[in-house]
């Protein structure tokens, strides 16, 4: 009726918009927000430690993935029990931390399990999984060659992170080597700190990071009182991390035997003998144990240099996860010549990487001596700035 009148121009143009925007919606999606999301994963993530320790690797990497992704954290702890189990630990919003039942205390890297051990772990990991990730497909993600007889993964169904080559650490225990070797062969993808540890293109660099906001003040001195170590003289040589066989004992006890009025604070467990024996000779070197991750910060405050006394391992390990916590510090750091390194391309010039024994001494005795405001320590603070932990897998 209206289109024979002098309105009919504007059902033409009321019209031809009607189609434009029929024909718009047909070619564009209708929630562009929703449509570039990803889709969430699901990730078993089988540890090196227990979940709270915030030191880990492993521990970093899974925090870091449940940041998009629900992740399952297995540990690499276990309850004692006679009866095959699990325990939550924890359970956030993404985040699972989950613990097997075991029938004896086990140590990853040197308990080699017996059959009825591991057909008792193998009962134990069926309860989780049953329970906990009936509903849902997760992607294995493995930590430690441990999970390799317990899992017994199907080749290219499962991620490994590869920290060292273990075949070029010192005192590495045979099945551990056998089962890295399996998993990096069979794994559909490989992580690792250093590209010297990866195999093809579809393997990823996982660098270790920094939490920032918890270590950035690591720069300022304190006195050791502040962290119970009154006592001891200085200045101090500090570590932070794992003492087990890459730990270079003689070295330790070179350094305490070249610096006796200095002080040699060590970080972290201390279940490896040599370590432990080499402490009790040595007045002046104080194992202190496992501390909170909190407190670390506080331990940095109160060394004066950080040294990392790793045994040379030709082509073996990869970069100190610990680097950038010492960073962070900006304070001098000493590190083992004969390690990969690729983890900073200039870090020549703010970390001293002594070869021998003998050169240990000279660059402790250097170090001692860098003024508190060098170059040197700017350095070191801005290249901790860059390393966070990064998981895109």
């Amino acid at each position: 009726m209206l289109s024979n009148t002098s309105y009919a121009w504007i059902i033409f143009l009321a019209r031809k918009i009607k189609y434009s925007m029929s024909w718009r919606d047909n070619q564009q999606p209708r929630n562009i927000e929703n449509s570039s999301k990803r889709k969430a994963k699901s990730f078993l993530v089988l540890g090196s430690t227990s979940g709270d320790d915030l030191q880990s690797r492993s521990v970093q990497i899974a925090k870091a993935l449940s940041e998009k992704n629900r992740v399952i954290y297995i540990e690499g702890v276990f309850d004692e029990g006679n009866i095959p189990g699990f325990r939550i630990i924890e359970d956030s919003k993404n985040e699972m931390i989950v613990r097997l039942t075991a029938r004896q205390s086990l140590h990853l890297n040197y308990q080699k399990l017996e059959a009825s051990e591991i057909a008792f772990l193998k009962k134990s990991f069926k309860k989780c999984i049953t329970k906990i990730g009936k509903n849902s497909s997760y992607q294995s993600y493995i930590h430690h060659p441990f999970w390799d007889s317990i899992l017994s993964p199907k080749k290219g169904s499962y991620i490994f992170d590869r920290i060292d080559n273990s075949v070029q650490v010192q005192n590495a225990a045979k099945h551990i080597i056998l089962s890295e070797k399996k998993l990096v062969k069979n794994a559909f993808q490989v992580t690792a700190p250093h590209k010297k540890l990866l195999r093809n293109k579809k393997d990823v660099i996982i660098k270790n990071g920094v939490d920032w906001d918890l270590f950035k003040d690591t720069s300022k001195m304190i006195q050791t009182c502040d962290v119970g170590l009154c006592w001891i003289k200085k200045p101090v040589m500090g570590y932070i991390g794992t003492l087990d066989e890459k730990i270079d004992e003689q070295l330790l006890a070179k350094l305490a035997s070249s610096f006796p009025t200095a002080s040699i604070v060590l970080v972290g467990n201390t279940d490896y003998r040599p370590i432990i024996e080499v402490a009790e000779k040595y007045l002046n070197i104080f194992p202190v144990g496992k501390q909170p991750y909190k407190k670390l910060p506080l331990f940095l405050q109160s060394f004066d240099i950080l040294i990392s006394p790793l045994k040379p391992f030709g082509q073996g390990i990869a970069d100190h996860p610990e680097l950038p916590l010492y960073l962070a510090s900006g304070k001098p750091i000493l590190a083992t010549s004969q390690v990969n390194r690729g983890q900073l391309p200039q870090n020549k010039q703010f970390i001293y990487y002594p070869k021998t024994h003998t050169e240990w001494v000279l660059a402790v005795d250097e170090a001692l001596k860098e003024k508190k405001r060098s170059k040197k320590k700017y350095l070191r603070i801005a290249a901790a700035k860059k390393l966070s932990w990064n998981v895109h897998i």
